[in-house]
């Protein structure tokens, strides 16, 4: 298993840029503060980019996203937050 060091994370509260880099998005948990609530991810730096995935809730609760293989983002990493979303936390490993 490989040392934490090799990975980043971040708690995110409002849409933004993780990184421009090329990585692996390795694990995604939503904190739903309300219903019908939804957040995208993507590979590259803005909204244009690729959907890699969308974390949905249609009531207060943690939805985990953990794909069984981390997933290649080439483009580098953003994220658009949902109005009834508290947060993300977002892990992945850079390459």
């Amino acid at each position: 298993m490989p040392e934490s060091k090799e990975y980043s994370w971040t708690w995110v509260t409002a849409s933004r840029l993780l990184t421009d880099r090329e990585c692996e998005l390795v694990y995604a948990l939503l904190v739903a503060s309300g219903a019908e609530t939804g957040t995208i991810i993507y590979t590259g730096v803005d909204t244009n980019g690729d959907v890699v995935t969308y974390l949905v809730s249609a009531v207060a609760t943690q939805q985990p996203f953990s794909p069984p293989v981390p997933i290649y983002c080439r483009k580098g990493l953003y994220i658009t937050k949902g109005s009834a979303t508290t947060g993300v936390l977002v892990v992945w490993r850079h390459l």
